[in-house]
C-alpha cells in the first residue's frame, strides 16, 4: 500500500493563466502549447467572458480541495506534534526544573500545542492563498471581456514550459506559487 505524503491532495498543484484579447488568439495559444510542451489537452482550458462556470475551469478540483484539507491537517498536525516532542526534549535536556519535575505533563502539553499549531498551518494550506492572485486576476480579466487560457500543470517543469511559451507570445500571465 502506497502512502501519499503530499500536503496537497490536488492533481494539478501548479496553475498559470494567460490573458488574451480575443477567443481566436486564446485558441491559437492552446494549439501552440499542445504542440510545443508536454501538456495534455485536459490540462488546457480556454475561458471566455460568457462562460457559465469560469470558476470550474480555473479551479476544477473540488475533490482535490477536500483531499488537501484532510492531508494538510493530518501531515502538518503530525509534524507539529513531532516539533512539540523535540521542544520538550530540548527543554528537558537543558534541565529546566519545572520541565524535569513535571515531565509527563510538559510532554503532553508541548505535543498538544505542536499538533494544534500544525493543524492551524494545515488550515492555511487548505485556503490556498497562493491561488488568490491567479484567480482574482483571471476573474478581473473575464469581467473586462478578455479571454483566459488556464493551464493546470502536473509539475514545476510543465509550469515552466507553459510560461516560456506565453513569454514568446508576449502575453500577460499570472500563476499560483
Amino acid at each position: 500500500m502506497k502512502v501519499d505524503t503530499h500536503i496537497s491532495g490536488e492533481h494539478f498543484d501548479h496553475k498559470v493563466a494567460a490573458i488574451f484579447q480575443d477567443e481566436f488568439s486564446a485558441k491559437r495559444a492552446v494549439d501552440i502549447l499542445r504542440k510545443s510542451t508536454s501538456l495534455q489537452i485536459n490540462q488546457l482550458f480556454v475561458v471566455g467572458p460568457n462562460d457559465r462556470h469560469p470558476g470550474w475551469e480555473l479551479e476544477p478540483e473540488d475533490k482535490g480541495i477536500w483531499r488537501t484539507m484532510i492531508q494538510a491537517h493530518v501531515w502538518l498536525g503530525l509534524i507539529g506534534g513531532g516539533a512539540g516532542l523535540v521542544l520538550f526534549l530540548i527543554l528537558w535536556a537543558m534541565g529546566i526544573p519545572f520541565v524535569v519535575a513535571n515531565a509527563a505533563t510538559t510532554v503532553i502539553i508541548t505535543i498538544a500545542f505542536g499538533i494544534v499549531i500544525g493543524m492551524m498551518f494545515g488550515g492555511l494550506v487548505t485556503l490556498r492563498p497562493d491561488h488568490m492572485p491567479y484567480v482574482s486576476v483571471s476573474q478581473s480579466a473575464l469581467r473586462k471581456g478578455k479571454y483566459i487560457v488556464a493551464v493546470h500543470a502536473h509539475s514545476v517543469e510543465q509550469l515552466r514550459e507553459a510560461k516560456q511559451e506565453f513569454n514568446k507570445l508576449q502575453v500577460k500571465t499570472v500563476s499560483s506559487l
